[in-house]
C-alpha cells in the first residue's frame, strides 16, 4: 500500500478530481476523494506506535461508502418541524437511496498516517458508467445547494459522525425554508444528496460536520392549506 502523510488537522479538506477515460465521451469519468480519520486505540499502551491497521481502514472504508452513496444516489428525507404552540414534536427522517456494496473496486485507499491516537486516510471511489446518470443528474442550476453544518456525538464512532451528517442536512432544510416560508411548514418531504464530502471539527464531544446538501423537494406542506 503506497503511505503517505497528511498533515494532522482537525478540519480535513476533501476534494472531486475529474478525469478521461470513459467510452461515452458525453460522460467524464468523475472521481471522488478525500482524507478521512478514525480515533483508535494503540494495540500497546506501551507503544505508541502499535496499531491496528487493518481495523482502522475497514472503518474508514465504511465511513466512506456511506459518503461517496450519500454523493451518487443521495437520499430521501421526511421533515416535520417542531411547533410548540400546535404541540407538534420534531420529526426527521433520512433514508439512503442505495448503497456502495463492500469491496467495490471503485473503493481505492492511497495512504495513511497514525499519530496521537488518530488515523488517517486518502480514500476514493472512481464512479462507474451506471452510476453516471445518477451524478448527473444532480447538476442543475434549479436544485438548491446549501453549505451547512450539524453536531453528533464524539462517543459513537462512525454512527456519531452519521449523526453529525444527518443533523447537516436537517439545519439546511432550516436554513433554505426559513426565508422563504413565513410560517412554519407542517412537513416537507423530498430527496437530497450530499455535495462535498463532510469536514469535521472535534469540539466539546462532538464531531463538528460541514458540508454541502444538494435539496430537491417533492413536497412543502403548510398549515394554512387545511
Amino acid at each position: 500500500m503506497t503511505r503517505k502523510f497528511p498533515p494532522i488537522i482537525l478540519f480535513l479538506t476533501v476534494f472531486a478530481v475529474l478525469g478521461h477515460s470513459y467510452s461515452d465521451p458525453e460522460w467524464d469519468p468523475v472521481v471522488y476523494s478525500g482524507t478521512f480519520f478514525v480515533l483508535l486505540e494503540d494495540s500497546d499502551p506501551l507503544d505508541p506506535h502499535l496499531y491496528d491497521e487493518d481495523e482502522a481502514i475497514t472503518r474508514l472504508l465504511e465511513e466512506a461508502r456511506w459518503v461517496f452513496s450519500s454523493m451518487i444516489y443521495g437520499f430521501r428525507f421526511e421533515y416535520v418541524p417542531s411547533d410548540v404552540a400546535r404541540a407538534v414534536e420534531e420529526e426527521f427522517r433520512l433514508d439512503q437511496v442505495h448503497q456502495i456494496p463492500w469491496g467495490d473496486p471503485g473503493l481505492s485507499v492511497s495512504g495513511g498516517r497514525y499519530e496521537g491516537g488518530i488515523y488517517y486516510a486518502d480514500i476514493s471511489y472512481k464512479v462507474n458508467e451506471d452510476q453516471i446518470p445518477w451524478v448527473h443528474s444532480w447538476e442543475t442550476n434549479i436544485l438548491s445547494d446549501i453549505i451547512s453544518s450539524g453536531g453528533g456525538s464524539l462517543f459513537s464512532g462512525l454512527d456519531g459522525k452519521i449523526e453529525s451528517i444527518r443533523n447537516t442536512v436537517k439545519q439546511a432544510l432550516r436554513d433554505y425554508l426559513r426565508p422563504r416560508i413565513y410560517d412554519k411548514p407542517r412537513k416537507v418531504s423530498g430527496t437530497g444528496r450530499l455535495s462535498s464530502v463532510p469536514t469535521y471539527a472535534m469540539t466539546a464531544g462532538e464531531y463538528r460536520c460541514k458540508a454541502g446538501v444538494t435539496i430537491d423537494f417533492d413536497e412543502i406542506l403548510e398549515y394554512r392549506i387545511y
